[in-house]
């Protein structure tokens, strides 16, 4: 057996009590000693379990409300005295300091209080100080001394204790691992939020970090390792959906739905977004979701095909006989009614997740990884207003037309640059991304839109429709190819060298165009 160190001594200080009772009670019945503080020492108490408070160790008592109870030489020496080392060995003798073998801490609930938007004071006391530095003097000296901060590791120390009658080597390095991770990301967190209070948009040093929620079968390729985490800052997130039914969820689909689902927070109305490959090839908003899936479907139905497709409001019995028709990798959805999963059921693979979203995150910051560090920015959000858009051509469109527009760029920013999208009735019809020109947009896109008249069986659906563009249109070439297709007006953010001959084409072809003055890449 490796290096065994024998558990006779805890320290136990939590502020999270689950499971605690039952932790200690099997302690003592393997003959451990246990000290801990405060609350928790009556929650012990209370129950019957025989502990010293700390303050018979330090023979000091708590002050400063609980502020100072553990910062103490008999605790921290008692903890970092190393293994098999005469010097600290006479030291602790010297200064009658009794060894702690484990030590058992969960921390100020700091992330619970920021979700519930505690007050400035209050989050200021859930700044643990002595949880911190316990967990890390623990860790530190992981030769022989066990910290515990999981609640989910309590049961592997009882089984290891039982069994071996003390903790392996193996589990202590682990357990340390687990540990300082725990005060980094505490630690990340509370960095994090003082930054806001200090107005610090460019801070010094950023952290990011996050709880592991699972392995995935692979990542975006078989040959690619992956893991999903949680950054526990939001509720609402993608990582906290509850799945209903189907298979694992890969790293694909995480990548399409949270696309997807923040694509379809962008409209108020019933909308239906599909998603693949993290590009949409079908958007409506209606005043129904049954109609909205239908004129998203039309859009591209082939592409459609194993994709994932999100929706802002409840699935229906209806809507979910008409997505059954094909085959979709994911569905996800405020709410799934128990008469729609009794038919989608038929289908166990498809992959049916209820999240509550009704808003983008605007708190979210985007990290884009590069070699040998990162890149961040503020999430796209869509804050563009009608009193904002500037009209610059002769003609001004109609309030239909306006409405489409507005649709459109709402839409145009979840569609991978150069992104062009066809849009009437408030529906997608052709969708151009990815492209190394603006102009190879616009023209795959109006085949996009050909092949959805044809599979409306209507001549040509982009007729009298508009065009959203992310960015500038560099040359007329796109504007005249647009309105060849049918596009009758534009709408685009401006600010290209040759804006007056883009404005003076359309003024040739009686198109109205629209410019935002915000630019919507997506890469």
């Amino acid at each position: 057996m490796e290096d065994l160190i024998p558990i006779k001594r805890a320290l136990i200080s939590v502020s999270d009590k689950s499971n605690i009772v039952s932790l200690a009670k099997n302690l003592i019945l393997n003959n451990v000693e246990i000290i801990s503080t405060g609350n928790t020492a009556k929650e012990l108490l209370k129950n019957n379990v025989k502990t010293n408070e700390i303050s018979e160790v330090t023979d000091f008592p708590e002050i400063l409300g609980g502020r100072v109870k553990t910062l103490h030489p008999k605790v921290f020496g008692g903890i970092l005295s190393k293994h098999k080392d005469k010097e600290h060995d006479n030291q602790i003798k010297e200064f009658s300091i009794s060894k702690f073998d484990l030590v058992i801490v969960n921390l100020y609930p700091f992330e619970e209080s920021l979700e519930k938007n505690s007050s400035f004071d209050d989050l200021i006391e859930k700044i643990d100080i002595g949880g911190p530095s316990l967990i890390r003097a623990a860790a530190k000296n992981f030769n022989r001394v066990s910290v515990v901060v999981d609640i989910c590791d309590y049961e592997l120390i009882i089984n290891e204790i039982k069994e071996y009658g003390g903790i392996t080597f193996q589990t202590r390095k682990q357990l340390a691992f687990n540990a300082i991770s725990r005060t980094a990301e505490y630690d990340s967190i509370i960095a994090n939020w003082f930054s806001k209070q200090i107005e610090e948009s460019q801070p010094r040093r950023l952290t990011v970090s996050g709880k592991f929620k699972g392995k995935l079968r692979y990542g975006e390729n078989p040959h690619q390792t992956a893991e999903l985490y949680s950054s526990g800052n939001t509720e609402n997130g993608l990582v906290n959906a509850k799945k209903i039914q189907g298979k694992e969820i890969s790293y694909n689909n995480f990548n399409d739905a949270d696309i997807a689902i923040n694509l379809v927070s962008e409209f108020s109305n019933p909308a239906v977004g599909i998603i693949k490959h993290t590009i949409p090839c079908g958007i409506a908003e209606s005043e129904n979701i049954l109609t909205s899936w239908e004129l998203a479907l039309r859009c591209d139905p082939l592409s459609a095909f194993g994709g994932v497709v999100a929706l802002n409001r409840p699935l229906t019995k209806e809507l979910a006989i008409q997505i059954n028709k094909i085959f979709v990798e994911l569905i996800i959805a405020p709410k799934v009614e128990e008469d729609a999963l009794a038919v989608l059921i038929k289908k166990p693979n498809v992959r049916l997740l209820e999240l509550n979203f009704s808003k983008p995150n605007i708190n979210k910051r985007e990290i884009s990884y590069i070699s040998g560090g990162f890149l961040i920015q503020d999430q796209n959000i869509n804050n563009l207003e009608k009193k904002a858009l500037r009209i610059v051509t002769k003609r001004e469109p109609s309030d239909k037309e306006m409405e489409d527009l507005l649709f459109a760029f709402k839409a145009v920013k979840y569609i991978k640059s150069n992104a062009i999208i066809f849009a009437k009735d408030r529906a997608s019809l052709g969708i151009g991304s990815g492209n190394t020109s603006r102009v190879d947009s616009v023209n795959f896109a109006s085949i996009k839109a050909i092949r959805a008249s044809k599979n409306a069986g209507v001549k040509n659906l982009a007729k009298n429709s508009v065009l959203a563009s992310d960015a500038f249109f560099p040359f007329v070439d796109g504007l005249v190819n647009a309105h060849e297709a049918g596009a009758s007006a534009i709408i685009q953010p401006g600010g290209s060298i040759n804006d007056e001959k883009v404005i003076d084409e359309a003024n040739k072809r009686n198109m109205a165009m629209v410019f935002t003055n915000k630019r919507y890449f997506s890469h």
